[in-house]
């Protein structure tokens, strides 16, 4: 299936009402973990007997071994390079597990230095959905347990560093742990934000739930997995799944911008080397931009640049190993999702223990490797996009910066484009390998472990920059559009009175496509002027090719000539300019020039957002203290920024 067809069929998951945890393979999505760490959704415990059978055989399978008097790793035997010890007290050992684990910083439980608050969550719910497979003997009341706390949004506060991702993220889990058997000292919080923190005794209490002591392996079953990691990486693969949706969009926004041709994204280029994500790349763009009349065919005889640059040629050949590299970072994160990653392992049916390494997370440490790759490949482009369109050697004909009224008191976009080169600084550090900076752990035990957290935690700081890159590069975009479009406005006016001029003149209309054609080049050639001196400086271009008209037409007269058409032309297009841009600040008209995908993108930023055309030095909040209605560019991108993060987006990308 295709990676925008797999995504929309999977965003259909936000929107259940409740989640059904039956621990069978392939039951949970990367979506399942962002309703239930973000949306709040319900979670409840599939109530069929063969599953509530299965978590009793295995509790049933451990004790029989047990009786014989086996030595099982983790329930009568220590953990790790302790694991020659052995004990007949079995609950104790548990406690014992979770105090050496409950060893985090988290200072005066600031939220800096713990896990956020999506990613505890999603622990939680891992957590249930692996131990309900049956294979950890665990009791079912733990899970349940679990499941309650997170319907009642209690949230164990986790420290956020600590995890080597090893044997599972012990040192997260552990604080899972401390929930489960009400710790007075693991402190929780209540409720959807940050604001209430109590200690685990007392949020149970208050919540009407008894704490459980452990029983033999459970501590263990509860610490010794990948579900903090594949928490976090399930909450990166979404939204870097989105941003790469989001990428293509405003590719194809970016092409209509800088008058883009839509042949950029020809089927034909992309069969000729047929990569499945450079052919969906292609179409998607191509679909984004029916409709627009900006984006037009491949013109032979066009003047300028015959081709355009990277940024926007060669986008499928960029994007589409990037949507390989996520398919398969999906497909890593949804088996984890599902998987039993305790150890020892509990085989009911060969009735035996496993002693192995399902807790080793290279798994995901694998998809978060690629992801950041991916996100470091977006953040590029839309960089590369973005640093075309505010430099007018580049964008075609727009101001410099994109400012709405004159440059040279103007800089509307400079900030964001030193701001863009910032944040992909800063992503490109964070894309190096996390895999090659394994040391060894645990009286050398741990000699090899996977560092997935880790490694899942810079991949989400790199998805927190490229949404700052996508938010930016969108707020440049609706300027540059609305810049093209009142461009066209202007065009539509000047052309019939220019003509009406040309013809007074000369007494003839013959000539006049040729001088309205080299109009439009000195006005692309002059965006650096102010702008009654760049309406100047095309009247003044203009009267070249008119005195070859006049050499050839009316010799003798070229010279009062020529002076009444440089100072119509001049007056007319300052004149018009002044009122067309007038109206066009109060209404733009640049949806009707778009595509309807690009349209509706612009839409929803200029309407449902309120970001609004920047005018220039005359919407800046310092030039009137008293007008509060007034926002700094930085307020306005941070609302794209903040929508993107808030997922607000899945339903303008799902449609």
């Amino acid at each position: 299936m295709a990676h925008l067809a797999e995504l929309k069929e999977s965003w259909r998951f936000l929107h259940d009402q409740n989640i059904t945890l039956d621990g069978e393979n392939d039951s949970l999505k990367p979506e399942h973990v962002v309703a239930v760490s973000r949306l709040w959704t319900k979670v409840s415990i599939s109530q069929s007997d063969p599953i509530r059978k299965r978590v009793q055989e295995s509790i049933k399978t451990l004790e029989l071994h047990l009786a014989r008097h086996e030595n099982v790793y983790g329930v009568n035997t220590g953990c790790g390079g302790n694991a020659t010890t052995r004990t007949k007290k079995l609950e104790e050992l548990q406690q014992a597990f979770l105090q050496h684990h409950q060893a985090g910083i988290l200072p005066a439980h600031r939220e800096s230095h713990a896990l956020p608050l999506d990613v505890a969550r999603g622990a939680m719910l891992l957590r249930c959905n692996s131990l309900l497979r049956g294979h950890s003997a665990v009791r079912m009341e733990v899970m349940e347990l679990l499941c309650r706390c997170l319907n009642k949004h209690i949230t164990p506060l986790i420290p956020l560093r600590g995890s080597i991702s090893a044997s599972g993220d012990l040192s997260p889990l552990a604080y899972v742990g401390g929930l489960v058997e009400g710790n007075p000292d693991v402190y929780v919080q209540l409720g959807t934000d940050n604001r209430t923190v109590v200690s685990a005794a007392d949020a149970m209490r208050q919540a009407g739930i008894s704490p459980l002591v452990l029983q033999a392996k459970e501590a263990l079953g509860v610490m010794n997995g990948t579900a903090p990691s594949a928490a976090s990486g399930a909450l990166v693969v979404h939204d870097t799944d989105q941003l790469a949706v989001l990428t293509q969009l405003l590719t194809a926004m970016a092409t209509e911008a800088l008058l883009g041709t839509v042949d950029n994204y020809h089927e034909f280029i992309s069969q000729c080397r047929p990569h499945p994500g450079q052919l969906e790349v292609a179409r998607n763009i191509r679909s984004f931009l029916a409709g627009s009349r900006l984006s037009h065919a491949m013109d032979a005889n066009q003047q300028g640049l015959v081709q355009d640059r990277y940024a926007l040629r060669t986008a499928p050949q960029w994007l589409g190993p990037v949507l390989e590299d996520l398919a398969q970072a999906r497909r890593q994160i949804t088996v984890e999702l599902n998987a039993s990653t305790d150890n020892p392992l509990i085989d009911v049916g060969g009735d035996r223990f496993h002693h192995g390494g399902n807790f080793q997370a290279a798994a995901v440490t694998s998809a978060m490797e690629k992801t950041r790759t991916a996100l470091v490949m977006l953040g590029r482009l839309v960089s590369a996009q973005c640093q075309e369109m505010v430099n007018p050697g580049l964008n075609k004909g727009l101001p410099p910066n994109l400012c709405f009224d004159n440059p040279s008191v103007s800089f509307t976009c400079k900030g964001i484009d030193i701001n863009m080169a910032a944040y992909f600084s800063e992503l490109a550090f964070l894309t190096g390998s996390v895999a090659s900076h394994v040391h060894v752990a645990e009286m050398n035990n741990q000699s090899v472990n996977s560092l997935a957290l880790i490694a899942a935690r810079y991949a989400a700081q790199s998805v927190d920059l490229v949404s700052m890159m996508c938010a930016a590069h969108l707020y440049v975009l609706c300027q540059a559009l609305d810049l093209r479009a009142l461009d066209q406005e202007l065009w539509q006016t000047w052309q019939p009175r220019l003509l009406a001029v040309y013809t007074e003149i000369l007494g003839t209309s013959a000539n006049f496509d040729a001088i309205w054609q080299g109009i439009l080049l000195s006005w692309h050639a002059h965006t650096t002027l102010d702008i009654e001196p760049r309406c100047q400086a095309v009247a003044a271009d203009s009267v070249h090719q008119m005195m070859d008209d006049l050499m050839d037409e009316h010799s003798g007269n070229d010279v009062r000539t020529v002076s009444r058409w440089k100072t119509a032309v001049a007056k007319t297009l300052i004149e018009t300019n002044k009122t067309v841009r007038h109206r066009f600040s109060r209404e733009q008209s640049t949806a009707s020039y778009l595509a309807h995908a690009t349209g509706k993108m612009y839409g929803w930023v200029r309407h449902t957002l309120q970001v609004p055309l920047h005018h220039g030095l005359v919407d800046h909040p310092g030039i009137d203290p008293e007008d509060r209605t007034k926002r700094t560019i930085g307020s306005n991108v941070t609302k794209i920024y903040s929508a993107i993060r808030n997922g607000e987006l899945v339903d303008i990308l799902a449609t």
